[in-house]
Protein backbone atom coordinates (compact mmCIF):
# COMPACT_ATOMS: atom_id res chain seq x y z
CA UNK A 1 0.00 0.00 0.00
CA UNK A 2 0.98 3.61 -0.44
CA UNK A 3 0.08 6.68 1.54
CA UNK A 4 -3.21 8.45 2.19
CA UNK A 5 -3.91 12.14 2.46
CA UNK A 6 -6.80 13.70 4.35
CA UNK A 7 -7.90 17.20 3.41
CA UNK A 8 -10.54 19.34 5.11
CA UNK A 9 -12.16 21.78 2.67
CA UNK A 10 -14.30 24.63 3.94
CA UNK A 11 -17.75 24.44 2.36
CA UNK A 12 -18.37 28.15 2.85
CA UNK A 13 -15.37 28.81 0.57
CA UNK A 14 -16.33 26.23 -2.06
CA UNK A 15 -16.50 28.97 -4.67
CA UNK A 16 -12.72 29.30 -4.25
CA UNK A 17 -11.63 25.66 -4.28
CA UNK A 18 -14.11 24.40 -6.88
CA UNK A 19 -12.56 26.68 -9.51
CA UNK A 20 -8.92 26.55 -8.41
CA UNK A 21 -6.89 24.89 -11.18
CA UNK A 22 -3.99 24.57 -8.73
CA UNK A 23 -5.93 22.67 -6.04
CA UNK A 24 -4.19 19.37 -6.78
CA UNK A 25 -0.74 20.98 -6.70
CA UNK A 26 -1.54 22.80 -3.45
CA UNK A 27 -2.66 19.54 -1.84
CA UNK A 28 0.48 17.77 -3.09
CA UNK A 29 2.68 20.55 -1.70
CA UNK A 30 0.81 20.47 1.63
CA UNK A 31 1.23 16.69 1.85
CA UNK A 32 4.97 17.19 2.21
CA UNK A 33 4.58 19.53 5.16
CA UNK A 34 2.17 17.21 6.96
CA UNK A 35 3.98 13.97 6.10
CA UNK A 36 7.22 15.16 7.69
CA UNK A 37 5.34 15.96 10.86
CA UNK A 38 4.78 19.70 10.59
CA UNK A 39 1.04 19.86 11.19
CA UNK A 40 1.29 23.63 11.05
CA UNK A 41 3.29 23.79 7.83
CA UNK A 42 2.56 26.85 5.77
CA UNK A 43 1.97 24.83 2.60
CA UNK A 44 -0.62 22.65 4.41
CA UNK A 45 -2.86 25.72 4.70
CA UNK A 46 -4.77 26.00 1.44
CA UNK A 47 -6.60 29.18 2.40
CA UNK A 48 -9.95 27.46 1.83
CA UNK A 49 -8.98 24.27 3.59
CA UNK A 50 -6.08 22.37 5.08
CA UNK A 51 -4.14 19.18 4.47
CA UNK A 52 -4.51 17.56 7.89
CA UNK A 53 -2.95 14.13 7.52
CA UNK A 54 -0.59 12.29 5.23
CA UNK A 55 0.44 8.88 6.47
CA UNK A 56 0.94 5.32 5.35
CA UNK A 57 -2.31 3.78 4.17
CA UNK A 58 -1.87 0.83 6.58
CA UNK A 59 -2.07 3.19 9.56
CA UNK A 60 -5.27 3.58 11.51
CA UNK A 61 -6.13 7.01 12.88
CA UNK A 62 -8.74 7.75 15.51
CA UNK A 63 -9.38 11.49 15.24
CA UNK A 64 -11.84 14.17 16.24
CA UNK A 65 -13.09 16.49 13.53
CA UNK A 66 -14.66 19.60 14.98
CA UNK A 67 -15.36 22.67 12.93
CA UNK A 68 -12.29 23.09 10.75
CA UNK A 69 -10.03 21.30 13.20
CA UNK A 70 -8.67 17.76 12.87
CA UNK A 71 -7.20 16.32 16.06
CA UNK A 72 -5.59 12.87 15.80
CA UNK A 73 -6.04 11.05 19.10
CA UNK A 74 -4.37 7.70 18.46
CA UNK A 75 -2.52 6.60 15.39
CA UNK A 76 -1.05 3.19 14.96
CA UNK A 77 -0.34 0.42 12.51
CA UNK A 78 -2.64 -2.53 12.87
CA UNK A 79 -1.96 -5.80 11.13
CA UNK A 80 -5.55 -6.97 11.48
CA UNK A 81 -7.56 -6.56 8.31
CA UNK A 82 -10.84 -7.23 10.09
CA UNK A 83 -12.49 -3.85 10.55
CA UNK A 84 -14.32 -4.84 13.73
CA UNK A 85 -11.08 -6.00 15.40
CA UNK A 86 -9.28 -2.85 14.27
CA UNK A 87 -11.98 -0.58 15.69
CA UNK A 88 -11.82 -2.29 19.07
CA UNK A 89 -7.99 -2.30 19.08
CA UNK A 90 -7.74 1.42 18.36
CA UNK A 91 -10.41 2.25 20.95
CA UNK A 92 -8.58 0.11 23.49
CA UNK A 93 -5.29 1.91 22.72
CA UNK A 94 -6.98 5.29 23.21
CA UNK A 95 -8.59 4.23 26.48
CA UNK A 96 -5.27 2.93 27.81
CA UNK A 97 -3.48 6.11 26.74
CA UNK A 98 -6.01 8.11 28.78
CA UNK A 99 -5.78 5.80 31.81
CA UNK A 100 -8.98 3.87 31.19
CA UNK A 101 -9.83 0.30 30.39
CA UNK A 102 -12.17 -0.66 27.60
CA UNK A 103 -14.51 -3.36 28.87
CA UNK A 104 -17.35 -4.94 26.95
CA UNK A 105 -20.73 -4.56 28.62
CA UNK A 106 -22.31 -7.70 30.04
CA UNK A 107 -25.04 -9.05 27.80
CA UNK A 108 -28.55 -8.62 29.11
CA UNK A 109 -30.31 -11.79 30.23
CA UNK A 110 -33.54 -12.51 28.37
Amino acid sequence: MGNRTVVVLYNDLAYEWENDPLLGKKIADGMGDVFIGSRHGQRADLGYGRVVECTHADNVTLALVEGYHYVPIVQSFWSSYKLQDTKIDILRAWAEKEGYRLVKKAEEKK
